[in-house]
């Protein structure tokens, strides 16, 4: 049996068609999970360049208080009239000095597992033997890290950090340029960043306990699934010196706004100051609240 339409019957059907075609094109849009890549992309990137930092202010005992050619006693490698290096069981440490630069690597060679984390990797410090005067004795530090590792995160890059005096407060000024980070699943996030990062002993400064890290700044990336997208500071990310026993080094308030090309504004917020390692993403109406381990 042979049926007969008239033009405004195919017109009409023609019309469904591309209403269902459209309904499928949203349908089969990106998922609430898939939207928040480059912020779970930008968090690893957070908490890998916050691990080193933190390492590096480790290993000096403090990065403002650090005066290599002003300093007496003996470091941790036998060093004389230098200031102490922290010790770590799981690399060697070495100091050198030539040109007017002193130069510290603390290599953890082939991959390892070492006192419950993995290792491995080379991490290179360069620094000047005395600070410039016209710096008010503090100084500037080149790092360059090559499979470096400290955790389930390989990092290689440059990175750079220099103190200077605001309204006669040291704030640390901090750059990551060249900077690729390994995920735990092989992936890679490659990525520049810009920091200012101030402390805020809140009227205590000999207790450091209740101590508080003040950062603003932004980040350009090109995320684990090869898009880019660019991050800000929008609201001073905090980190709590008490709350690292507990929730480790991980902001607990501030918000991040991270921007991508054709894509809805995503923002992240770190809480009201709780030691719980969580966080909202919010992107295109969607609320999705993580956790970090």
């Amino acid at each position: 049996m042979k049926i007969k339409m008239s033009w405004k019957s195919i017109t009409a059907a023609a019309g469904v068609a591309l209403m269902l075609i459209a309904c499928n094109k949203e349908n089969t849009g990106p998922t609430p999970e898939e939207e928040i890549i480059a912020a779970e992309d930008n968090q690893s990137i957070i908490d890998e360049t916050e691990a080193v930092f933190t390492y590096n202010d480790e290993l000096f005992g403090g990065l403002s208080s650090l005066r290599e050619s002003a300093e007496t006693g003996t470091d941790s490698i036998g060093n004389p009239g230098k200031r102490p290096l922290k010790a770590d069981k799981c690399a060697t440490v070495s100091r050198t000095e030539s040109n007017g630069i002193i130069t510290i690597v603390v290599d953890y060679g082939t991959a390892k597992q070492c006192e419950g984390r993995k290792v491995g990797g080379k991490m290179t410090i360069q620094i000047p033997v005395k600070p410039r005067r016209d710096a008010s004795g503090l100084f500037t530090q080149n790092i360059t890290y090559e499979n470096f590792q400290r955790g389930p995160r390989i990092i290689n890059g440059k990175h750079s950090i220099n103190l200077a005096l605001e309204n006669g407060r040291v704030v640390t000024k901090e750059d990551f340029t060249e900077t690729t980070i390994t995920t735990e699943d092989g992936k890679t996030i490659t990525f520049s960043s810009t920091k200012t990062r101030k402390e805020d002993a809140k009227g205590t400064p000999l207790n450091r306990a209740d101590d508080e890290i003040h950062v603003t700044g932004n980040t350009t990336a090109t995320g684990s699934d090869g898009k880019t997208f660019k991050s800000t500071i929008t609201k001073v990310l905090i980190t709590k010196i008490a709350c690292r026993g507990t929730g480790g080094i991980f902001p607990v308030s501030g918000t991040i706004e991270i921007e991508r090309p054709d894509k809805p504004k995503t923002v992240v917020d770190y809480g009201d100051g709780t030691c719980d390692r969580t966080y909202t993403v919010t992107s295109d109406g969607k609320t999705i609240t993580k956790s970090r381990k």
